[in-house]
């Protein structure tokens, strides 16, 4: 789990892009900033959950950066607990992605005055291949940011065989740092004030202490 501080400096959006929902953004460079809102415990939440969005999305996953959410009820459940994590957002994180599609679409067929149903969309870009056409997300995503989020009915889910991403393998998105030692942790986090405690155990399992020198408090 990120600590407190690498999570608070992760959560302020670059200031140029477009949010269609509270899990997704996309940065005029292209980048497209995930958020992750359940902690990660060794079972790949933090890798898994991005990876729904980022599929519905059509994203390239190499332009993706995983934003470890703070808590907040925005982002609805986020007890990592119960093996539900992708069972209970698995059509939320799907429609988020989904509506970032659809919006940057619609972006693309107003530049191109085209019908929205000629274009389709490939890893990171949006294509009208009658006229071979292409718009990259970054490109689209001030035209997007001005559009309205798309209602839950005018969503398109894809068809299991076109996923990219969904139930395949793919290595955890912090493996790197994991291995390299360069990961925070949240028993990583430091800051001003903080107190240390630990609990005190008596040296016979079932005994119990007679006194306790806690004069160095």
């Amino acid at each position: 789990m990120l600590a407190a501080t690498e999570l608070s400096a992760a959560i302020r959006w670059p200031l140029r892009r477009y949010k269609p929902s509270v899990y997704l953004a996309i940065a005029t460079d292209g980048t497209v900033y995930i958020v992750a809102h359940r902690a990660e415990m060794g079972s790949g939440d933090r890798t898994g959950l991005p990876m729904i969005v980022a599929d519905e999305l059509d994203a390239d996953w190499n332009h993706v950066k995983v934003v470890q959410g703070g808590g907040d009820a925005k982002y609805g459940d986020q007890d990592t607990d119960g093996s539900h994590s992708v069972r209970s957002f698995f059509d939320t994180l799907r429609e988020s992605g989904a509506s970032g599609r659809l919006m940057l679409v619609r972006a693309a067929a107003q530049k191109w005055d085209v019908p929205e149903k000629e274009c389709t969309t490939e890893p990171g870009m949006v294509v009208h291949k009658a006229s071979r056409k292409k718009l990259s997300y970054g490109e689209l995503a001030s035209a997007a940011a001005k559009l309205p989020v798309p209602k839950k009915e005018e969503l398109q889910l894809k068809a299991r065989s076109d996923w990219r991403y969904i139930g395949k393998p793919n290595k955890a998105y912090d493996l790197k740092n994991m291995c390299s030692g360069q990961a925070v942790y949240g028993q990583d986090a430091r800051i001003d004030g903080m107190l240390y405690a630990s609990v005190m155990h008596p040296p016979v399992y079932g005994s119990s202490p007679k006194t306790v020198d806690d004069s160095a408090l």
